[in-house]
């Protein structure tokens, strides 16, 4: 935009998503701040398809867009508290910041290596890279603020206790479902998350059982197919990518058409051998066999990983505050994760 003004082919450009993400934008850029501003990852989520589902409009990264008489302006606390965010996913970063900006004394503990979560995984799928802006905004918010952030941490009952603090945040995020399957003690089985780490020999033909028609069953056919794979994409549910923005969608379906990925629907899960996979109709309750089977991919959701919270409520009795956010609380999407984090921390 900024090329096009100072060349003369325009007087003014007008942005849409980009200040839905940012609405400060524009002040950052006059001001020399570019580096700050939160930048639109493009996955039209709760913006357009908000808009299309006749929802308020906001943004997966800013959830105060739209909620501004709530959260627009939140104040400093009148009371610092010690508080302890367990997990660096989307909910916990969220919910570090703010905690952090109204005063509090805050600590981000991360099992893992890296911030981000599932993110990470997110931004391999092909034409997903952009996504991973998610991590990187989020990452700059919190090198602005107090948070002491401590990877490679997993935090326990003895750790809390030994700290010793007001709050505790878990936003420890979720796990693979794992479904009780007929026969798959021959069958080469393999859940989204190990293929996406890259680690396994999937072969030449591939059954990807996708039950929550999101991005994960797409984003995986196309990236197998683009592999050489020929794949099989059964989902459970109309059409492949059912839950997401149809502008994504339908160009996702496009790109799987030219591939050659055969999209199977209305068909469930039910178990498979060395050979093959085996699937039920949905609507008619019949059998549906797919033959010559390498590996079956599963995408079957996520479980909410409540180990911090049962340990805690097995152990002692926590006195302060304690809060659950994001997928551990229910394994949902990144909108639903950064609005929890926002949420709760607006509210300590």
């Amino acid at each position: 935009a900024n090329e096009v003004i100072v060349s003369g082919q325009a007087d003014m450009c007008g942005m849409t998503r980009a200040l839905i993400s940012d609405p400060f934008m524009p002040l950052k850029a006059q001001s020399g701040n570019t580096d700050d501003i939160r930048t639109c990852v493009a996955c039209n989520q709760a913006c357009i398809e908000h808009m299309l589902n006749a929802f308020p409009i906001s943004c997966i990264q800013r959830p105060e867009t739209g909620r501004e008489l709530e959260y627009g302006a939140i104040a400093l606390s009148k009371t610092p508290k010690r508080v302890i965010v367990a997990g660096g996913g989307p909910a916990g970063m969220k919910a570090a910041i703010v905690a952090a900006n109204r005063g509090h004394h805050v600590t981000l503990f991360e099992a893992s290596q890296s911030l981000g979560g599932q993110v990470r995984l997110a931004q391999t799928l092909p034409g997903r890279s952009e996504f991973g802006g998610v991590i990187t905004n989020l990452q700059k918010e919190l090198e602005k603020s107090s948070v002491s952030v401590k990877l490679n941490t997993k935090v326990t009952s003895n750790l809390i206790e030994g700290i010793g603090v007001d709050a505790v945040v878990i936003a420890t995020g979720a796990k693979p479902s794992k479904q009780e399957l007929a026969n798959t003690d021959e069958a080469h089985v393999a859940n989204a998350w190990q293929v996406l780490e890259g680690h396994l020999n999937l072969g030449a033909r591939v059954v990807i059982a996708d039950w929550r028609c999101d991005w994960v069953g797409l984003g995986l056919a196309e990236l197998l197919a683009r592999d050489g794979c020929h794949v099989r994409l059964a989902v459970n549910g109309m059409v492949a990518g059912q839950s997401i923005p149809q502008y994504a969608r339908d160009k996702w379906l496009g790109e799987l058409h030219k591939l050659n990925v055969e999209i199977i629907t209305h068909v469930r899960l039910y178990g498979a051998d060395s050979d093959d996979a085996y699937f039920q109709h949905v609507l008619s309750g019949e059998p549906v066999i797919l033959k010559d089977v390498d590996t079956l991919v599963t995408a079957l959701g996520q479980v909410p990983n409540t180990s911090l919270e049962n340990e805690l409520n097995r152990l002692y009795d926590f006195p302060g505050e304690l809060h659950m956010i994001g997928d551990c609380l229910s394994a949902r999407t990144v909108e639903e994760a950064i609005f929890e984090g926002l949420k709760v921390s607006a509210n300590l």
